[in-house]
């Protein structure tokens, strides 16, 4: 059997990739049941995605896709049932309002399908349809071979014909078709905006003309917007039409608004539910570059500049934009927003906003120092002449009541939350009886962020406010007395509870309500759903608990983290994604969140040797304890000695349950745990506390903790252990390799090694990296005057002499974070230094590497950790000197005369 599949692999690889694939004997030359993950393994991998659930939670339709083209199926299924189609190809799917249609385009060819009978009824020459989504699910609209739209009614068999158009939709009810029509007659363009009246079968145009850039209605089809362009004067205008009026009015213009020449209507933002308010973007126009700048000679760098000339060219291709609301019945406008503000909530009815104004047109990240970046923040109230200041003693989460009646933030200084009453001006503590940390437990070593407002009951009547791990509910008033909704259920069992589902975002509730809770155990990572009545007292209820990831919501350490549930508009019925380690993300239904029915059934990783995650825990070098996952292959033999490599980025315990795609790099610029732990390596990724001011020597405290431990376990061999890591990753490796020797290898992708240089950088000539290190990831805590000491402690490229493990860098040529100098700059110390390093350099991609890229450094990742780890001989490119011009240098071949890298070019070198 084994024969067999090696013939298969070895026709299916290049000669030349061979010895990238991990077929070195594994130490007890085991006959493996299943194949092993290689490169010939990522395009067939296929995975789930897309869910949509039918109106009455009866149907839903999902794909089942491929990295291959033409892999691709959709599937159309009964919810808990036995009906299944399947359709080859990842075909758009649309129910039926009324639940009892699916259709879906093959080609020109409209394919309807009575759910759940064996009905299909095909439609030839449709170049394009439409179905309402809400309504009662008779009518659909499409258009023919000739163009023309036609309107078949699924129920009585009756067919319309109109004429040729260009554009059309529903209005949410099917009530009404909205058309966008373009004809041509004597080389002169002609638009018109169309209202069908599908009950009547009335035709109405509402505007004929030239010009039409944007067309936006509400979901009824009653209230219309649209943006012209005249292309004679290059002026654009915004109209407006009511269902009823004769034709449009002019909200504004151009010439109106562009008083200094300079300005331009943009876009329609949105228009408000009752029709009356219609949010609209002006912008500034590209500033013309005089021909004598494009060829100047020089740039002038000013210690006034509040952006660093290098900023200030690239923002000049996205010109400031400003928000409008035009309140149509009062026959007004108001500016929203004006230079250096965004706005960062707003009322219902739109006459409120929260604005945040900066002091000047500096770069955001240079808050921290910079006067000509200092946030100040104001309630612009339309109507009233000029903004309210809004004084904050030190803020880090700010946003207005949906009725907007109140401002609520969080103060820094104080620990707690206030209430700002827009009427009276008062401010308010509301949080002062309320002894918790509002801190999100992912930021408590960096930002110290709070997690922020949940949600409000009706009539800003109270805000629910997260705290650590559960909900409050608080008076903006500050007179009754904050109610713990979770029951402080969350901090008892270390669970942290979100909303959980996606209607709930931004979302106002009535006091009766009942409400499903995402929850995440921060001890053991189940996660899974609560649910909570908000008017009742007790404990949440346990809908559902597990060693599965269905969403990890807000969690930074994950690159999967699952998704919000998709609930019914009709049912209780909802389609929820769930992953483990081993099990593939799969779609399952359920309607209480207690019983779960799988849907999709796809798992690729039952073809191949797969990995399983264990949790452990061990204790540092200070008496605390961390947690990280060790990955094993499926094959898993603890009577055999494996090598191991330690992965890291600040906390990845959270993916003990989360399912790894396998591919040539994880995130573009890391080794992927998939095809490592199947060849034959296991994989240790440690969570890392850091201290500000001192962030690695919280990296060398963790990974060298956790290597103690690690290669105490029987099946590990605590000679050949590596380690690696990208970006900030990156730079914990360098860091590492510099103060211990207790590895064997190591590599370091699009990293930093010296916090001085890289401290006034300028990354890709864009803006500077001095927030990131003072009030960043880079956790040094302060400038670099202030704290010089912490900024050489932690720089690898100082220690540069101390590294004996081989060290394998990876940069990107033009990385707009971490620039190339910073990879060069240690390459060179440690080549001076005689030490054995290589530097991979790769012109294309950032801050990281896909395509052809991202095959290259998977290969020479893997063969580097091969010979170092396996003892397999070295490929050429490791072994000896590259002669060949810049583009011919792949030296994949293993080195069977030269097995191993000699010593480097230092006189006398003693390094090993």
């Amino acid at each position: 059997m084994r024969n067999i599949i090696l013939l298969f692999i070895f026709m299916c690889v290049p000669v030349e990739n061979f010895g990238q694939l991990g077929f070195s004997k594994t130490n007890d030359n085991k006959l493996q049941s299943k194949p092993r993950i290689d490169s010939t393994a990522y395009g067939r991998w296929s995975f789930v995605d897309g869910p949509k659930i039918s109106n009455d939670g009866r149907y839903m339709c999902y794909y089942i896709k491929s990295r291959l083209k033409g892999m691709d199926t959709t599937v159309i299924k009964e919810c808990e049932g036995v009906w299944e189609r399947k359709i080859c190809g990842s075909i758009y799917v649309q129910f039926t309002s009324d639940s009892k249609i699916a259709l879906f385009k093959v080609g020109d060819t409209l394919n309807v399908i009575t759910l759940n009978k064996n009905v299909l009824t095909q439609f030839p020459g449709v170049k394009l349809f439409r179905v309402p989504s809400n309504g009662n699910g008779e009518w659909i609209a499409l258009t023919n071979s000739e163009g023309k739209l036609e309107m078949r009614n699924f129920r009585s068999g009756e067919q319309r014909i109109y004429r040729s158009v260009k554009k059309y939709s529903f209005s949410n009810n099917g009530n009404f078709l909205i058309i966008e029509d373009e004809q041509m007659a004597d080389s002169v363009i002609s638009q018109t905006i169309s209202l069908l009246d599908v009950s009547k079968n009335k035709i109405v145009d509402i505007w004929k003309g030239v010009g039409l850039m944007q067309l936006m209605f509400d979901q009824y089809a009653t209230v219309f917007a649209f943006v012209l362009l005249d292309r004679m004067t290059d002026k654009k205008s915004l109209w407006y039409y009511k269902k009823g009026q004769h034709i449009p009015v002019l909200i504004t213009c151009d010439s109106l608004i562009d008083i200094k020449g300079d300005l331009s209507l943009d876009n329609i933002s949105e228009i408000s539910n009752d029709g009356n308010c219609v949010y609209f973007t002006v912008k500034k126009k590209a500033r013309k570059i005089d021909s004598v700048n494009e060829k100047s000679l020089v740039t002038i760098w000013s210690y006034l500049d509040s952006k660093l000339p290098t900023a200030r060219t690239v923002d000049s291709q996205f010109p400031q934009s400003y928000s409008f609301v035009a309140f149509v019945n009062d026959r007004c406008i108001a500016q929203t927003s004006w230079d250096n503000e965004l706005i960062l909530s707003r009322s219902n009815d739109g006459k409120r906003y929260l604005v945040e104004h900066m002091s000047g047109n500096s770069s955001p990240g240079d808050q921290v120092w910079s006067s000509s970046a200092q946030r100040s923040y104001l309630l612009r109230t339309v109507g009233e002449k000029a903004s309210r200041d809004i004084k904050f003693a030190g803020f880090d989460m700010i946003e207005i009541s949906p009725s907007g009646k109140y401002v609520i933030y969080y103060d820094r200084d104080s620990l707690t939350y206030f209430s700002f009453d827009i009427m009276s001006g008062i401010c308010r503590n509301i949080t002062t009886q309320i002894k918790t940390s509002w801190i999100s437990y992912y930021r408590e070593d960096l930002f110290r962020a709070p997690r922020g407002i949940a949600g409000w009951l009706d009539n800003d009547m109270s805000v629910m406010i997260y705290d650590r791990f559960d909900i409050w509910v608080v008076d903006p008033l500050g007179k009754r007395k904050p109610v713990n909704l979770t029951n402080s259920y969350g901090a008892k069992h270390k669970i942290v509870f979100y909303l959980g589902l996606s209607n709930s975002l931004n979302q106002t509730f009535s006091k009766n309500e009942t409400i499903v809770l995402n929850a995440l155990n921060l001890i053991n990572k189940e996660n899974g759903f609560f649910q909570k009545a908000i008017g009742l007292s007790g404990d949440p209820q346990l809908l559902t608990m597990g060693n599965y990831i269905y969403h990890l919501i807000d969690n930074p350490y994950t690159d999967n983290g699952g998704r919000y549930p998709i609930k019914a508009r009709d049912a209780n019925k909802y389609i929820v994604s769930r992953m483990r380690a081993n099990e593939s993300p799969n779609f399952f239904s359920t309607s209480d969140f207690k019983k779960f029915t799988q849907e999709s059934h796809v798992f690729p990783e039952r073809d191949y040797n797969w990995y399983t995650t264990e949790l452990h825990s061990w204790k540092k070098s200070d008496g605390t304890f961390s947690q990280g996952i060790l990955y094993k292959p499926e094959d898993f033999n603890d009577k055999h000695c494996y090598p191991i490599i330690f992965y890291y980025y600040e906390k990845k315990s959270f993916g003990l349950n989360a399912y790894i795609f396998p591919e040539s790099l994880a995130g573009m610029c890391n080794l992927n745990i998939p095809t490592f732990v199947s060849n034959g390596f296991l994989v240790f990724s440690p969570d890392i506390d850091y201290v500000i001011g001192n962030p690695m020597q919280g990296t060398y405290d963790a990974v060298v903790s956790s290597a103690n431990y690690i290669s105490k376990l029987p099946y590990i061999d605590g000679n050949r252990m590596g380690i690696g890591g990208c970006s900030f990753g990156g730079l914990q490796t360098n860091y590492l390799v510099t103060h211990t020797s207790l590895f064997a290898a190591a590599y370091s992708s699009s990293s930093i090694s010296d916090l001085v240089s890289a401290y006034g950088d300028v990354p890709a000539r864009y803006t500077s990296l001095n927030s990131y290190f003072e009030v960043g990831q880079g956790r040094i805590g302060g400038t670099l005057w202030d704290r010089t000491e912490s900024y050489l402690r932690n720089s690898p490229i100082f220690s540069a002499d101390k590294v004996t493990t081989p060290l394998l860098l990876m940069h990107t040529t033009n990385d707009g974070i971490c620039s190339f100098s910073q990879a060069l700059e240690f390459f060179t110390a440690l080549r001076r230094l005689g030490k054995r390093a290589w530097l991979l350099e790769y012109p294309e991609g950032n801050h990281g590497i896909g395509g052809k890229s991202a095959d290259d450094f998977s290969i020479r990742l893997f063969q580097f950790f091969n010979h170092y780890l396996k003892g397999t001989p070295a490929p050429i490119w490791m072994t000896r000197e590259i002669l060949e011009p810049a583009g011919n240098e792949k030296g994949y071949e293993l080195d069977f005369d030269i097995r191993t890298p000699t010593k480097g070019l230092l006189i006398r070198s003693n390094n090993r």
